[in-house]
């Protein structure tokens, strides 16, 4: 009608419809496959077995190889061997399984912490040998090559255990349990792989699982996030770890006293590092 003004198409009201799932969301919002408990520890069973049968290949390598198990031990790639053969046998289950990535700052503050706690356990490891007339080794060559050179294949051989270890099966069972029982687990594990330690008195096998265990306990809660980023992480410190055991006590990691001050260094680090960094969260 002449006039009359038309009211504009954003003036009438609207009726909300609702979303429509589309090929992305409904994929992101589908829960993730639970394994039956049978399934899964049948996969951590694989894992284990995996290990075990790498480490004795490893170890019939070590002499044909050439290479000196003092500045590399070929074992050391056992556990990421098993990670692997584990993987490709049930990658389906394993996946989902997996964790999510955290903040890149998070995996600084948690290296952070890691190498503050390395570098004061081998000052005080240090400190305690010298204080028992012992002498320090110091960088010296190993297994027939500079120290530069061990330092430096120390972390691929600390990073082969630790794709293995704190990569691979610690994140799987903290699916199935507690995030401290998973550490405790994988720690024990990890222990009692060093089947040497266990075969040279009371005194030496009581002190290494202790150093075990406790730098299982660090390194394991220390590392969170995906695959990669709890690799990062716990494979710097392995490595620092045994560098300043090595910087120490030489190939004498296991003579004592040495080994028993290995452990009472690794339980004070770790207890120390987790207090700071639990008093620092709140």
């Amino acid at each position: 009608m002449k006039g009359t003004v038309q009211a504009p198409c954003d003036d009438f009201p609207v009726i909300a419809q609702p979303d429509l799932p589309t090929a992305d969301t409904a994929r992101t919002e589908q829960p993730v496959p639970v394994p039956t408990g049978r399934v899964f520890w049948t996969l951590i069973g694989i894992y284990v077995l995996a290990t075990l049968v790498a480490s004795v290949a490893m170890l019939a390598l070590q002499p044909v190889s050439g290479i000196d198990a003092a500045a590399l031990s070929l074992v050391q790639f056992a556990p990421a061997l098993g990670a692997l053969v584990t993987w490709l046998i049930g990658r389906k289950v394993i996946g989902p399984l997996l964790p999510a990535a955290v903040s890149a700052r998070r995996v600084r503050e948690n290296l952070g912490y890691i190498l503050a706690a390395c570098l004061l356990f081998g000052l005080l490891i240090a400190g305690a040998t010298a204080l028992t007339g012992h002498d320090l080794v110091g960088p010296v060559a190993v297994g027939g090559v500079p120290f530069v050179v061990f330092f430096v294949v120390q972390l691929i051989g600390a990073t082969g255990e630790e794709i293995g270890w704190r990569g691979f099966l610690q994140p799987l069972l903290e699916t199935r349990m507690r995030r401290f029982a998973a550490i405790a687990v994988t720690g024990a594990v990890w222990a009692l792989w060093h089947v040497q330690a266990f075969g040279a008195g009371p005194v030496v096998a009581v002190s290494f699982f202790v150093s075990a265990m406790a730098f299982a306990v660090l390194l394991g809660a220390l590392g969170t996030g995906s695959f990669w980023q709890r690799v990062l992480v716990a494979a710097v410190g392995h490595w620092l770890i045994n560098v300043g055991i090595y910087l120490s006590a030489g190939d004498d990691t296991l003579a004592s006293p040495q080994v028993v001050i290995t452990a009472l260094g690794a339980v004070f680090i770790a207890a120390a590092t987790l207090a700071v960094r639990s008093s620092r969260a709140r």
